[in-house]
């Protein structure tokens, strides 16, 4: 890292010299440089650095660009760079946002002014940079938790932060903290810098809550784990987000949901996720897939007592396809690994992982290893991101390619680290987000914090 940090600052330094001594006579060389001939081809030439991170200055070399950045678009690969100006024989770029990806960080730069579209021989080599931070906790010495509205760096907790978390357009990161047999739910913003505790008494002897974020209407849910709980509860950002209020108790279209012996019935569910339709989904612990619909307060029993999957463990993650509606993929902590469930053919299938195997392999998706895999999330690019509980990282499943691989953390070893992705450590993270700009949120439990974690 601490080379790839030189090399990058060697060439910022080399491509600012050439930006003043190229650019700053552009507006008096203005009226002497030809403007963009749609009769002649343009021709791409070179450019520097060769290599870089996000928001690297680039400059291209070439003829027939033109003068003006608007009649100008550069693509590294399929990722749009912002033009700072443009000179009829170079022009000033910046490398855009996850313009490669760590398996091929290759880029193919090409130059489009007007309707001519040419690309560069050379390619560029992108940085890929994953760092990991710390937003609130990390302290397992904290007796209490905290109260009102605090600055991010005093946040500490008194228990560990083991529940699902979600994360809404704002960017204001909900979670659950126990709360001496109760619990507290907590709302943190990174840009005010500012964590709210929304409410400190749930009640939760024998039915911890589950939240849930719904993106179409906005509104954090606060569901029961308990399987005979039925009733619901909000934040709205419409009312400041104040205290959970409880809506209407769900009424069952089939309330014969399979049995579950002992003290599982108390957490039989342990995520809510939002699918295509609007609607709530869940698997049960006991193999029963339900559907809620919390704007007419109905649940649906969708599989009539038919397993999902396995009767045993539980289901932290729970992700649509981003190409399929009617697909979903669920994780399975007893079992180690994530299942794939058709809403048409009801059929389940272990798709990634070894079923029943715990173990660490980064690989195809058939032969790759997970221990108790957590929630999951979904990137701009279709690919899932999920915690590794036990294997105390953060994993992705590239769709496109089906291939499991190590985002963040070190296998395997636990630690409370901050910094790059392969110098970071977490202790059994189970609970994961994603924002809109691909900014990760990570419930690292047993270190009692939200980290962040950001690919750019």
């Amino acid at each position: 890292m601490r080379n790839l940090l030189q090399k990058c600052f060697k060439w910022q330094w080399l491509v600012c010299l050439a930006v003043g001594c190229c650019f700053s006579s552009c507006k008096d060389d203005e009226e002497s440089t030809s403007g963009y001939d749609p009769n002649k081809p343009i021709v791409l030439t070179d450019f520097y650095p060769p290599e870089g991170k996000l928001a690297t200055q680039i400059i291209l070399n070439g003829s027939n660009f033109g003068n003006s950045k608007e009649n100008v678009k550069v693509f590294f690969n399929d990722k749009e760079a912002s033009v700072i100006s443009v000179k009829d024989d170079r022009m000033l770029v910046l490398a855009p946002k996850r313009a490669s990806t760590i398996e091929d960080p290759e880029c193919v730069v090409k130059v489009q002014v007007h309707e001519q579209i040419e690309e560069y021989k050379q390619t560029f080599d992108y940085y890929i940079q994953t760092t990991v931070t710390t937003l609130v906790g990390g302290s397992t010495s904290a007796q209490v938790n905290p109260t009102g509205t605090i600055p991010l760096s005093e946040a500490q907790f008194r228990a560990n932060i083991d529940r699902c978390i979600c994360v809404d357009q704002d960017k204001n990161v909900f979670f659950l903290v126990d709360n001496d047999g109760k619990f507290a739910a907590f709302m943190l913003n990174e840009e005010a810098d500012k964590l709210i505790s929304l409410k400190s008494d749930i009640n939760a002897l024998f039915n911890s809550p589950v939240l849930g974020y719904n993106s179409k209407d906005d509104i954090v849910y606060q569901f029961w784990a308990n399987r005979d709980s039925h009733e619901v509860y909000y934040f709205d950002p419409k009312t400041d987000y104040a205290p959970a209020t409880a809506i209407s108790s769900i009424s069952w279209d089939d309330p014969n949901f399979p049995n579950i012996e002992g003290f599982g019935v108390w957490a039989a569910k342990c995520n809510f996720t939002m699918g295509p339709d609007g609607k709530m989904y869940s698997r049960m612990l006991g193999g029963n897939l339900v559907r809620i619909d919390v704007e007419n307060a109905r649940g649906e029993n969708l599989t009539n007592g038919d397993l999902v999957g396995t009767k045993d463990g539980s289901a932290y993650g729970l992700v649509f396809d981003p190409q399929d509606e009617n697909v979903f993929y669920f994780s399975n902590n007893d079992k180690h690994c994530i299942y794939k469930y058709d809403l048409r053919t009801k059929e389940c299938a272990c798709w990634a992982g070894q079923e029943g195997k715990s173990g660490y392999l980064d690989g195809p998706i058939g032969q790759a290893m997970f221990n108790k895999p957590g929630q999951m999330c979904v990137d701009s690019e279709g690919n899932i991101i999920l915690t590794d509980t036990e294997n105390h990282c953060i994993r992705k499943i590239t769709m496109s390619t089906g291939y499991v691989s190590t985002l963040a953390g070190k296998p395997q070893n636990s630690g409370y680290v901050n910094g790059s992705a392969e110098d970071a450590q977490f202790k059994k993270p189970l609970g994961i987000c994603i924002d809109n700009d691909d900014v990760m949120y990570i419930g690292d439990s047993e270190n009692r914090a939200i980290r962040r974690l950001a690919v750019e």
